[in-house]
């Protein structure tokens, strides 16, 4: 799918009805190609005399197939979190095109809310946009943003967790594998939301290093993105560290329970092992036995079968075995 975004006659950047009318015509500000197809590649490549990448050069991890200058266009290659549909989270490759004429070409197979114009944060300032750098800049602070806010909701989460393990009533009721899937899927959103701000990182940093102001960049917008990334990188680091905490607390709890389970049961074995080998002696079919076939024998084989076990039990009882 191709989307157009076009200056009108009020200096406005609004989204354009006929794409194919307006790859012929000026003032382009952005096209968002989102899962094009090999025909809106081609299309928009002769348009603007740029080379689309294709999803194998997207998805390459090293820095100088990511971001690189060629054909007199900026390529910034950055890993964003978005969404498919109503699934869950998950990470892509988002490429930025930066023309020198100030248009911006992104291309991505992904759905951040940043690049839904109308219902994501990005909207106001891509409508005011002064060119393509802006509106780069603009979906890139939102992300940014997002992820903020991702972890903002992640560490309630975690402290929700936090209260269903230590707290013992909660602890009680608390389903264990569900709190370890919660924990899993926290874990997984804080390590794709780190890649993904290490990537904006390396883009801000390259972008800074040349000459930004050719392609409508500031040179100070993106050195503030830069330290953005780097508090929110810090955070998450630490925010995983919570979480590993919370999974071993948790672990050792489930352990902890185990092993009372296992004494229950040891108990158990102390009190009845003493009583079947009483019962068994006693059953024995011996002629020279014959005090257990006397009116006084089943007293004493009871006797015994209840001596026996609260010995042992108050011996382990003094050695505290539990």
């Amino acid at each position: 799918m191709i989307e157009i975004y076009q200056r009108d006659a009020a200096g406005e950047v609004r989204k354009v009805v006929d794409c194919d009318i307006a790859l012929t015509q000026m003032g382009l500000v952005w096209i968002d190609l989102d899962d094009p197809t090999e025909a809106e590649e081609v299309q928009v490549e002769a348009a603007l005399g740029i080379d689309v990448l294709t999803p194998a050069e997207r998805s390459a991890v090293e820095d100088s197939a990511r971001f690189y200058e060629e054909q007199g266009a900026l390529y910034l290659t950055v890993t964003l979190l978005g969404k498919r549909d109503d699934g869950p989270f998950r990470a892509g490759a988002v490429t930025f095109i930066l023309t020198r004429t100030g248009t911006l070409v992104t291309v991505r197979t992904i759905s951040p809310r940043a690049f839904a114009i109308g219902r994501g944060r990005a909207s106001a300032r891509v409508a005011q946009a002064a060119g393509g750098g802006d509106v780069m800049m603009a979906l890139l602070d939102a992300c940014v943003e997002r992820i903020a806010d991702l972890l903002q909701e992640n560490a309630a989460a975690a402290n929700a967790v936090s209260m269903e393990i230590f707290d013992e009533t909660a602890a009680r009721g608390a389903d264990m594998r569900a709190t370890l899937r919660t924990l899993g899927r926290l874990g997984t959103l804080s390590a794709l939301s780190h890649d993904s701000l290490a990537t904006l990182q390396r883009a801000a940093t390259y972008a800074a290093l040349g000459d930004p102001g050719a392609y409508g960049l500031d040179r100070e917008r993106l050195q503030a993105l830069r330290r953005d990334t780097e508090q929110l990188e810090r955070a998450i680091e630490a925010f995983q560290t919570h979480l590993t905490f919370l999974q071993e607390a948790m672990l050792g709890l489930v352990g902890a329970t185990q092993n009372n389970t296992l004494r229950a049961i040891s108990v158990a074995t102390i009190a009845f092992a003493p009583a079947t080998l009483i019962a068994s002696v006693f059953g024995m079919n011996f002629e020279a036995m014959h005090w257990f076939q006397t009116s006084w024998g089943p007293a004493v084989a009871f006797a015994m079968m209840v001596a026996a076990p609260a010995a042992l039990l108050a011996v382990a009882r003094w050695r505290r075995w539990f």
